[in-house]
């Protein structure tokens, strides 16, 4: 029986996923080095530590990781402030629907937990959500398991009550070697055969969840 739901934020329920994935191009342009489409496909949901170790490996240590993240998320600030954040469609008749049937409402995303809480605020949706853990509270990111498990102790609900939800295949990854059941919704990326095969289930949105939660 499901008892919560637990969700990655950036792509899943706020359109942030392209700005941060534009951000990152951008700042390797200023360091000179090319961050492709592939290696974003390779980061995409993981963590600050886990980004850092694998771009200091790619392109071996020729850049200062620090002032490539901080160019980052300068372009990250400058868009949102001049574009504001937009929520994913449906997340608030899903966020009422939870509330309302009682299942626990968590939230397991590789930002920073500093930028989650603010973002959760700037859309007025903080209290929403009984358990948040954020990239930088675990020592390993996605697609290690280690912020499901996290989120499930601390929710005080075995794993098999739990699902999670995810538009990344890290994300879906981290989901699945946990043990909880993993529904993705695609945002910049298709899930392969092989992601395909560890699905609960994929959606077009947000929405779709309400009728998975029925059955």
């Amino acid at each position: 029986m499901i008892k919560a739901v637990i969700f990655d934020m950036d792509g899943t329920l706020i359109d942030t996923e392209k700005i941060k994935e534009n951000g990152w191009k951008y700042a390797g342009n200023c360091l000179g080095i090319d961050i492709t489409n592939e290696i974003l496909s390779q980061i995409r949901g993981t963590n600050k530590q886990y980004i850092n170790k694998f771009l200091i490996n790619k392109f071996n240590n020729s850049f200062d990781f620090e002032e490539l993240y901080k160019l980052r998320e300068n372009f990250i600030k400058t868009n949102i402030k001049q574009n504001g954040l937009k929520m994913k469609k449906g997340l608030i008749e899903v966020l009422n629907f939870l509330k309302s049937n009682n299942y626990k409402i968590a939230l397991a995303s590789s930002s920073h937990i500093k930028t989650i809480e603010k973002y959760l605020m700037m859309l007025n949706i903080s209290n929403y959500f009984d358990v948040v853990v954020g990239g930088d509270m675990v020592r390993n990111g996605k697609p290690s398991p280690e912020i499901y498990i996290t989120v499930a102790k601390l929710l005080n609900l075995p794993i098999e009550h739990c699902i999670g939800v995810e538009d990344s295949i890290n994300g879906i990854l981290s989901v699945h070697k946990s043990g909880m059941k993993a529904i993705m919704i695609p945002d910049l990326e298709q899930p392969t055969f092989e992601i395909s095969n560890l699905l609960y289930a994929k959606l077009d949105s947000l929405l779709d969840l309400i009728d998975i939660l029925h059955t």
